[in-house]
């Protein structure tokens, strides 16, 4: 007890509170499993940005999420924003959180705290009779006007046992967009009436409605926020896997993808070539490919792909193998989880779909395009640290694997 009672006084010190980005601008944040030497030292950390991010709510907070799944030890980094979630409605601040309806029967307790809080309004979305998918989106909306997008759920585990990586956004223009999208799946959880919803979504990218954003080191760029899946979005929000497509197909020199999975086959054993097109006609057209997965990808169903990519001239694949902490196994960790895409180091996605077909086909997931000099600069950062890391390795074409345990 008094071990993990120090680790999570270590965790609230170490992070970086405080950290919020100013009107128009935006901040990377990271989460680094404890032990792992991949600290980007001058990107600031998840728990403490949630933190101050709840804390900084004066009117409305808006969460979502894939679950809720607090350290049952009842220690953590993740245990002071669920209270200060609660103490913001406490204090008249107007709180909604909505996740999975799948996920509700695995990880019940927080939800039904929630729920129970005559302050805080919660929801479980359930999409099976309407797109099929699940509700993977992660992140809040605060006050109205800046809001948190990325690879982490509302997990223990996402705070201080997976490497993930996210953005805070300071613009009230896109916090009401993302907003938009929320009021839809917030009516759906709740079966009132839905808001108008695009009748005709096209196949092609389009860039826009576009807003512009300054980088903490002031690179300025152009930003798009998109959503999948396309039969769920209101007007003005476009569909974001042709962004993701025309993104890599307009790349001139170099890919980088890092995904915790990826998979052009579906589960009726149907084909999606989009993604894997895109990364196959980069690499022909002379651009460097480097493509990144978690060690949770070494599966029979995903590796003849995989092993299929890093035969290609200009193509590397490599695994990411964190190892294990030293206080013990860890359950559903230990893995990099960031999801994202840069290309010739002014051209970003990130976002909260995996390389899959129906993340991005029937499932509730978010991206956030930004284009120009200097956009790229953490999130390639990012992928070095890993790309690099003693634990990492290349992919045989020939090799044997076996995926980790999880559980």
């Amino acid at each position: 007890m008094f071990r993990s009672l120090l680790i999570a006084a270590v965790l609230v010190l170490a992070v970086n509170a405080g950290a919020q980005p100013e009107p128009g601008q935006l901040l990377f944040v990271e989460s680094v499993p404890m032990e792992a030497d991949l600290d980007l030292p001058d990107v600031p950390d998840a728990p403490g940005v949630w933190l101050d991010l709840v804390e900084s709510a004066q009117t409305s907070l808006d969460i979502f999420t894939f679950y809720f799944s607090p350290n049952p030890d009842g220690v953590g980094a993740l245990q002071p924003v669920l209270a200060a979630v609660e103490d913001r409605a406490k204090n008249g601040v107007t709180v909604r959180a909505l996740s999975e309806h799948k996920f509700y029967k695995t990880y019940p307790e927080t939800h039904d705290r929630l729920v129970a809080n005559p302050t805080v309004e919660a929801r479980l979305l359930d999409l099976s009779d309407s797109w099929g998918g699940v509700l993977h989106a992660k992140g809040m909306i605060i006050d109205g006007e800046r809001f948190y997008l990325g690879s982490q759920n509302w997990d223990w585990r996402a705070l201080e046992h997976i490497h993930e990586l996210g953005i805070v956004v300071n613009h009230q223009t896109m916090a009401a967009d993302l907003g938009r999208l929320y009021a839809l799946d917030w009516a759906m959880a709740g079966g009132e009436e839905l808001p108008p919803l695009r009748e005709a979504v096209p196949d092609t990218a389009e860039w826009g409605p576009v807003r512009m954003l300054t980088t903490s080191s002031g690179s300025e760029c152009e930003a798009v926020l998109a959503a999948s899946p396309r039969q769920g979005l209101p007007e003005g929000i476009p569909w974001d896997l042709p962004l993701l497509v025309d993104l890599i197909d307009n790349a001139a020199s170099r890919v980088r993808l890092q995904l915790l999975s990826y998979n052009p086959g579906d589960r009726d054993g149907g084909w999606w070539p989009a993604l894997d097109n895109a990364l196959r006609q980069a690499a022909s057209r002379g651009c460097t490919v480097e493509l990144l997965f978690s060690n949770w990808a070494k599966r029979h169903y995903m590796l003849h792909h995989i092993k299929s990519l890093s035969v290609l001239k200009n193509i590397e694949v490599r695994f990411s193998n964190i190892p294990e902490w030293s206080g013990g196994f860890v359950p559903f960790a230990r893995v990099d989880h960031a999801k994202f895409v840069t290309c010739d180091g002014n051209a970003l996605w990130l976002g909260t779909s995996n390389g899959s077909r129906d993340y991005f086909y029937s499932s509730r997931n978010l991206s956030l395009f930004l284009r120009g000099e200097g956009c790229t600069e953490v999130p390639d950062a990012f992928f070095e640290r890993s790309w690099t890391a003693e634990h990492t390795e290349t992919v045989d074409p020939c090799g044997e694997y076996e995926p980790p345990r999880r559980q």
